[in-house]
């Protein structure tokens, strides 16, 4: 079934909020007294099989579990610290009341590798609760009594789910999250460190000679594979290069190239791209302090 949820379930009206764009839940806090198991079960594997990264939501008074798809993958359930499969699920929410949110791949990679993490517990109004994530990424759940909504946050904006700016005081948690960035953003990022070092310091032939020394550890670097290159100072990578992969090529790289110019991270004016989520995922943080 291609929409399940009538337009009085949706989450209309709660769009947009400061810079970000909200990418809303395919349907909210639906009771499987409208919306059977059955139907439910069906829907979901009709995303997964169209590749969909996904967050299912289902919840009681007393139980609230949660499912991870990644790319069409179920990744598996929680709810709580305890992992969960669908036949639990059913047997122990015969009734229930159901949310699905769509996600990026790293998101979703993000949400199930820490799934156990401690949730910061939080008490307020929906603004007031924004304005103690400014700068976070994560997962927030309300805790009131209906409906309970979960948003996905990046950079203290709500990016996916179910958010309404004028929420009520209520209880609030909140598990903060490492995100696992795809490859473009990656790139993207790296790109613009590249390119404020470049107008410091020529990096083309200082890269290549670091490249060659580093492909044995590093194949990704290997200037002959063309898979990784850096041109007038420009970073191109193969769309096909994993980021497990590219990011601990990168920095090493990177720190080579700093090494061989004689330039310390704090010579550069990266102020901007410290304040970036990629910042510390990049790992550039090891190099403050020191010449790499």
């Amino acid at each position: 079934m291609s929409d399940p949820t009538p337009p009085a379930a949706q989450t209309g009206g709660q769009s947009q909020m400061g810079r970000g764009v909200l990418s809303p839940p395919v349907y909210h806090h639906l009771s499987t007294d409208f919306y059977p198991w059955d139907e439910v079960i069906a829907d979901l594997k009709a995303r997964s099989q169209a590749g969909q990264s996904l967050l299912f939501q289902a919840h009681s008074e007393a139980v609230c579990a949660h499912f991870v798809w990644q790319a069409g993958q179920l990744l598996g359930g929680y709810s709580g610290p305890r992992d969960l499969n669908f036949a639990a699920l059913m047997r122990g929410l015969p009734r229930a009341r159901v949310s699905l949110m769509p996600l990026s791949e790293g998101t979703a990679a993000a949400i199930w590798a820490q799934r156990a993490a401690p949730g910061q517990a939080l008490r307020g109004t929906a603004e007031q609760v924004s304005g103690q994530l400014a700068g976070q990424t994560g997962v927030l759940t309300s805790m009131g009594t209906a409906p309970r909504s979960v948003s996905y946050w990046e950079n203290g904006q709500p990016q996916y789910g179910s958010w309404n700016k004028d929420g009520a005081e209520q209880d609030w948690q909140f598990v903060s999250l490492r995100r696992v960035p795809d490859t473009g953003e990656l790139v993207h990022f790296w790109q613009q460190v590249l390119a404020v070092t470049h107008r410091r310091a020529a990096l083309d032939e200082v890269w290549r000679q670091v490249a060659l020394g580093l492909a044995p550890h590093h194949p990704v670097l290997d200037p002959f594979t063309r898979e990784l290159t850096v041109r007038a100072g420009e970073l191109q990578v193969d769309p096909g290069v994993q980021v497990e992969e590219l990011q601990p090529a990168l920095l090493a790289a990177y720190r080579a190239v700093l090494d061989r110019l004689g330039l310390r991270l704090s010579d550069l004016p990266l102020d901007a791209l410290r304040r970036h989520e990629l910042w510390s995922v990049s790992g550039l943080g090891t190099l403050d302090g020191s010449r790499a």
